[in-house]
């Protein structure tokens, strides 16, 4: 069974959103200082590399990642992919999808994975959805979206609508997938966000298998 991560590499320098926190690497004891042992830290945003957003993010009163079900991140998993074609993920798109059964977790792999999600400059052209799209997932009874970029909002969209699609109907986005080498279809995913309290989004360890 191949297992595939989907993780971004957490390194200093990494892609990352326009004036966000951007990840830093420290050491508390190094043994080249001649000290006991190798200890690092790490200065790391919430929505560093591939993330989970939950409700609270944009959601007033919405929950908290805590307060998320964990069975939401682990099961099976669709990854859908689309052709260099789309730009946005709008209605029609999610119209033209062929969705089965079972839709509870979608992870989309675009043109972002070929060209994007490898270099370390921002690119705001990046595939992301639009609000009709977002409100057509939810009605079709999604649980879970994934993108394979820094964000499920296309860049410039006023008052984050599909973000507020989304997290207002309860459904937690995974951000920054890596999906480069993963073929589409069925998948087990295995999604763990950092157990950070009192957060609204926070790294995770993406694998699918």
């Amino acid at each position: 069974m191949p297992l595939y991560d989907v993780s971004m590499r957490i390194r200093p320098g990494m892609l990352a959103w326009p004036g966000a926190s951007t990840p830093r690497q420290g050491w508390d004891t190094r043994l080249d200082r001649g000290e006991e042992s190798n200890a690092s830290n790490w200065f790391l945003g919430s929505h560093s590399g591939t993330h989970v957003d939950a409700p609270a993010h944009f959601i007033p009163g919405g929950a908290l990642l805590p307060e998320v079900p964990l069975e939401l991140f682990v099961g099976p998993a669709t990854v859908v992919e689309l052709g260099g074609e789309v730009a946005r993920i709008d209605r029609a798109v999610v119209a033209g999808l062929r969705l089965g059964e079972d839709r509870r977790r979608l992870l989309f792999k675009t043109s972002n994975s070929a060209r994007r999600l490898d270099r370390e400059e921002f690119d705001p052209t990046y595939v992301a959805f639009t609000q009709d799209g977002a409100r057509a997932l939810v009605d079709a009874g999604v649980g879970l979206v994934g993108i394979d970029y820094l964000s499920v909002e296309c860049y410039g969209a006023r008052d984050f609508p599909a973000h507020r699609a989304f997290l207002g109907a309860g459904v937690p986005l995974i951000e920054g997938l890596d999906l480069r080498g993963v073929p589409p279809g069925r998948h087990q995913l295995h999604c763990l966000p950092l157990r950070i309290d009192d957060t609204e989004a926070a790294p995770a360890r993406v694998i699918l298998s």
